[in-house]
């Protein structure tokens, strides 16, 4: 389907068929990655359009992102902004094989590389390590805002274990800020457009000395919301945003200090556009909604619901990191990194069955207190053994205290709804009335769940210079995580259909692995790079943490824990890679081309096992493909961008995936008769050789920038347009092979037309995302209390209804910057 739909956009766009033909890639300006030892300054000042050169900090040290053998999508803050990519959800408009969203719940935001990940709000690792200058964050939910004076965003693609270590399993994200520029410079933007959308930034550089400079910088977004509701006549969706940062730069000989500390905080109604999809119920099921009020928009991409919302959420996250360096006699460089992060975020879901009747809303509290130490050690590059080996070597120490909190309370119509008519007492709607009268129904059922992580590192990497083209590279990661945690969840006898009451300590875990990397690398050209990689990724194991409808665990009379399913194992990968990395025609064209193979075995699943929700090591998964990446710039007015991936998902081994969700047991405990004639019930399912989510076989952007000048005045203009396309996939947030959850295929056309005054003192821009107003979902999920609404197998067996979370629609606004 995506591929007649570009045949579409083709027709109104000449640009985007030359592009596609010539399969380019993405727009990597040179952007300076801060932080890092001063090895590769020429680099780092070298623009895009002369030398193609790109500087990252994928190992530690600032090199050309040709020099790197690891698939690397790099981009400047200058190119995000260039393409409308203003947070991490949007970076997958620009690198492929990454993909980021939330879910219904703000906090519940996966990070993918490769079609793996997990989502952030469960005490489940994530697979993809997010980093911010350096310093891991371990909650994917907090980096959910604007970029703030982002310099550089390095998408790190395969396991990234030896240098990253901590669930960096199938990759990594890095983000960079800027840093002060020792004299007295600054900008002020600001922005309005769709939904009356207003963004105001800015930053400013002082010098203080000759040896000490700061740097601040803020950006605060207010925002109504893309939806409408019909039920209240208010859109929703929206948020009040801002964030700030204050840098501190200071260097004397061989030392340089850099310290951080940031704030931001969101605040709105948080809501999803989450339709339902009516092809996933029979007519029979709509109609039987309607005639008890509860049927909400089924009309997919009109930016309107109808459903009861006074959602709410506040979310606030506040940090301070310190990077202090000093340059030994001979040009060695130690480096102590030390951070502290704390994260707090509260969302109220106004009914949590998006329905026009209050039946059930939800409180989700999270925090998350982190703190992390780092000793570096990096050898000057190209000097030691007289230019023979390059070194790099740390040890590494990480905590986070991590709470979950959910409470389900019981709105209007939660008895007339959810309690059975022909319940007895003491379980009657009167009794259900009664209770909800008495308690106001708040925290009927009502979850707090703990966790603490303690994680020991010691890694190193040397690469061997074995001949003048040849090059061995050798990387090693020792890691030991410990963890220990709690669980207790409250419930009422009305509420055991959504929690049934659970109590325990978890087992403490404690548990280490040794991860690795093997790189050898041939460079027959200066402008050329070959090279081959085996890797290695882990991912501890841990804890469940969502509840159900009954208990998963097995406590005496003493309440010491006999049995429970709350427990999986850790997770690794086997990565390899081939690769070329190649600039051609005096540097005019680059072309990057990685093929791979990702092996993972335990592979972390959260499934349904017939009794409720849990994560359990479900089985192996491969993910195989390439990646090629390519950019040709025959001028400094002209450049085609773009990049495409081709990605081949299968479980290798899952013999007892989750069964389809109409084949669940019912309170009774009673497998629906429909279900009765499939393989074991339809309670479980064999899914080998079938792929995991979120891994379409096809993704890739295609782009032009244009440039030119206005008379003789020192005025300019440039344009950018750019196409991101994805294949069809499953986006579904449990692993079943459901038809029911895979997105059609989908393009998305996006343009910005800038102004620019003399010096670059000034510059304004109109510009746009999504301009042909694609309709997509970018999550889908099964309806709640599909069965006792009666949604359960009106399509075929083990199917129910489906909500769709809808992707952004068409956007566009106006922004002006002054610069001095």
């Amino acid at each position: 389907m995506y591929i007649e739909q570009f045949r579409h956009y083709a027709g109104g766009s000449a640009i985007a068929l030359a592009i596609c033909a010539a399969t380019p890639a993405f727009a990597q300006d040179a952007a300076a990655a801060p932080d890092a030892p001063a090895a590769a300054d020429g680099a780092a000042e070298a623009p895009a359009s002369d030398s193609g050169d790109i500087v990252v900090t994928a190992q530690k040290r600032e090199e050309s992102v040709q020099k790197v053998a690891i698939s690397i999508a790099a981009f400047s803050g200058d190119t995000l902004e260039t393409a409308n990519v203003v947070n991490v959800q949007d970076l997958g408009r620009v690198a492929t094989n990454f993909q980021a969203a939330r879910s219904s719940s703000i906090a519940a935001v996966h990070v993918n590389i490769r079609g793996v990940g997990a989502a952030g709000n469960s005490l489940i690792e994530p697979s993809v390590a997010v980093f911010q200058d350096d310093i891991y964050i371990p909650r994917a939910g907090s980096v959910l805002g604007n970029f703030l004076d982002v310099s550089a965003v390095e998408v790190l693609r395969g396991p990234q274990g030896t240098l990253f270590g901590r669930n960096a399993s199938v990759g990594a994200l890095s983000l960079h800020s800027a840093l002060p520029t020792g004299d007295f410079s600054g900008e002020v933007g600001g922005e309005y457009g769709t939904a009356a959308r207003k963004k105001l930034w800015g930053h400013l550089n002082l010098p203080v000395s000759g040896n000490l400079s700061l740097r601040f910088a803020g950006v605060g977004q207010w925002f109504d919301g893309y939806w409408f509701n019909k039920l209240d006549g208010r859109t929703f969706g929206g948020s009040d945003d801002y964030a700030f940062r204050g840098t501190a730069k200071y260097e004397s000989g061989p030392l340089e200090w850099i310290v951080r500390a940031d704030y931001s905080r969101m605040k709105g109604d948080g809501q999803n556009n989450n339709d339902l999809d009516p092809r996933s119920v029979s007519p029979a099921a709509l109609a039987s909604l309607a005639a008890a009020g509860l049927l909400p928009d089924t009309v997919f991409g009109d930016r309107t619901a109808n459903t009861f919302i006074t959602a709410d959420f506040d979310d606030k996250n506040w940090g301070v990191n310190s990077s202090l360096s000093y340059e030994l006699a001979g040009g060695s460089t130690l480096r102590l990194v030390n951070s502290y992060r704390e994260w707090r975020s509260r969302q109220l879901d106004g009914d949590i069955l998006f329905t026009p009747r209050p039946v059930v809303s939800r409180v989700g509290a999270y925090t998350s207190d982190s703190q992390s130490h780092e000793l570096q050690f990096i050898s000057p590059q190209g000097e030691w053994l007289g230019g023979l080996l390059d070194v790099v070597g740390g040890l590494y120490y990480f905590k986070e205290d991590f709470t979950l909190g959910e409470a389900f309370n019981m709105s209007a119509q939660y008895c007339t709804t959810l309690v059975s008519a022909a319940a007895a007492p003491p379980v009657s709607r009167a009794d259900c009335e009664t209770y909800r009268a008495a308690t106001g129904g708040v925290a009927a059922a009502d979850l707090r769940v703990t966790q603490t992580v303690k994680s020991l590192a010691a890694y190193g990497q040397a690469t061997f210079h074995l001949a003048d083209p040849l090059s061995l590279t050798l990387g090693g990661r020792w890691t030991q995580d410990k963890k220990s945690g709690t669980f207790d969840e409250a419930s009422s006898p009305f509420t055991r259909v959504l929690r049934a009451p659970e109590v325990l300590t978890f087992p403490d875990i404690k548990e280490s692995r040794f991860t690795y990397r093997i790189s050898l690398n041939y460079q027959p050209a200066d402008d050329v790079m070959l090279f081959a990689n085996y890797s290695t990724g882990y991912k501890s194991g841990g804890y469940s943490s969502s509840g159900g409808p009954a208990s998963l665990s097995v406590v005496d009379a003493n309440g010491d824990l006999v049995s429970t399913k709350r427990l999986f194992d850790q997770e690794t990968v086997k990565n390899y890679e081939l690769g070329i990395k190649a600039r051609w025609l005096d540097r005019v064209l680059t072309t990057n081309l990685t093929f791979y193979r990702m092996d993972i075995s335990g592979y972390q699943d959260k499934g349904y096992d017939g009794v409720g929700f849990i994560i359990r090591n479900a089985g192996n998964l491969r993910q195989q493909g390439f990646e090629f990446d390519t950019s040709i710039a025959p001028t400094h007015w002209f450049k085609l961008y773009g990049s495409l991936a081709y990605l081949d998902s299968q479980f290798t081994n899952f013999p007892f995936g989750a069964g389809l969700p109409g084949c669940a047991k019912n309170g009774a405990g009673v497998i629906p008769a429909v279900c009765l004639g499939l393989p074991d019930r339809g309670q479980t399912q064999d899914l080998k050789g079938t792929p995991a989510t979120f891994s379409p076989k096809w993704s890739g952007n295609f782009g032009v920038d244009i440039s030119g000048d206005i008379g003789s005045g020192g005025l300019n203009w440039a344009f950018n347009t750019n196409l991101a396309l994805i294949s069809d996939q499953s986006i579904g947030t449990t692993t079943d092979n459901n038809p029911q959850l895979v997105q059609d295929g989908y393009v998305l056309l996006g343009a910005r037309f800038t102004v620019n005054g003399p010096d670059d003192r000034w510059s304004a821009s109109i510009f746009g995302s999504n301009l042909t107003g694609t309709s997509y979902s970018y999550a889908a999920v099964y309806q709640p209390l599909g069965g006792p609404l009666g949604l359960n197998n009106g399509v075929f067996p083990g199917s129910t209804a489906v909500r769709r979370a809808e992707g952004d629609p068409r956007t566009y606004g106006v922004s002006a910057t002054v610069r001095f």
